[in-house]
């Protein structure tokens, strides 16, 4: 075999170890737990039925978040006010073998999971704090703004 065939083998065979060692770390990587304590998270959402797809992401990534330990807001105003509605049964699913949305909303209010109520959006939409469901509040403007002064990540749904 030429010396020319025996660097270029050599050489194949250190990008084929490089490439496994590179694909072996990213998965275990992806495989390590991932710690969110001492992070305060919000998520913003401002769609409730008329965009069932944004609605079902915000309270699945907030869900997410929380399953990471971090400390998660859900901030709803426009037609996201509707998710805090107790009325509202919440009886949507998008996607087959999808939770309900009020399933993912439980979850999110049993895991400790606040949701905060735009005043005015709240005002427009003729909701009051009584009619809240679990973990839901008209938030006061010094709270909006304390909220966000100390969110280290906002997601925008």
């Amino acid at each position: 075999m030429s010396y020319a065939k025996q660097i270029f083998r050599v050489g194949l065979l250190g990008v084929s170890v490089a490439i496994a060692s590179i694909g072996s770390s990213a998965n275990a990587e992806e495989t390590s737990k991932v710690d969110g304590s001492g992070q305060k998270v919000v998520v913003h959402l401002s769609h409730f039925t008329e965009d069932l797809h944004r609605c079902f992401m915000a309270v699945k990534v907030a869900n997410l978040m929380q399953d990471y330990g971090a400390e998660v807001t859900l901030f709803v105003d426009l037609e996201g006010v509707r998710i805090a509605e107790r009325k509202q049964e919440l009886k949507f699913n998008w996607g087959p073998d999808s939770p309900s949305l009020a399933e993912l909303y439980e979850k999110f209010a049993a895991g400790g999971g606040k949701v905060l109520v735009c005043p005015h959006c709240a005002k427009s939409a003729h909701v009051t704090d009584p009619g809240l469901k679990r973990n839901a509040q008209i938030a006061a403007l010094p709270m909006l703004g304390k909220m966000l002064i100390e969110a280290d990540k906002i997601m925008d749904y």
